[in-house]
């Protein structure tokens, strides 16, 4: 079976009624346990390289690695935006520890290291140009 027949009996078990209907079209329960279980362990081979975070970065394209760092970046701004909305009801020192913690969690931090180089790059450029 390929992915799509995988996918049509995942489908057809999350409703009752396929549920039924692939008991009668096969016949026996055994054959559809069969399949669940076939589908399930070739379901970890067929998750995209881009959708699968734990993939590392050497083996990620240049193109998934701008949509993270985009994403990356979407989540900071919305995680300071609401730090900010929350402000006056932190004290000084939590808020900065917060703050920090938005910039270093396990998940961005490559991508804050190559926002920041992408930046230093920049600044270079405009200062010499000047």
């Amino acid at each position: 079976m390929d992915y799509k027949e995988y996918k049509e009996v995942y489908d057809k078990l999350l409703t009752e009624k396929g549920l039924k209907a692939i008991e009668e079209e096969v016949g026996e329960k055994e054959k559809v346990l069969k399949q669940i279980n076939d589908f399930i362990g070739q379901y970890p081979t067929l998750i995209p390289k881009d959708k699968d975070p734990n993939t590392p970065i050497t083996h990620l394209s240049i193109k998934e690695i701008y949509k993270r760092l985009l994403q990356t970046l979407i989540n900071i701004i919305q995680d300071i935006s609401e730090l900010i909305s929350q402000r006056h009801y932190i004290g000084q020192t939590t808020f900065r520890r917060r703050m920090f913690e938005v910039f270093t969690k396990r998940d961005r931090r490559l991508y804050v290291g190559l926002l920041l180089v992408f930046l230093s790059f920049m600044l270079y450029f405009i200062d010499s140009a000047a």
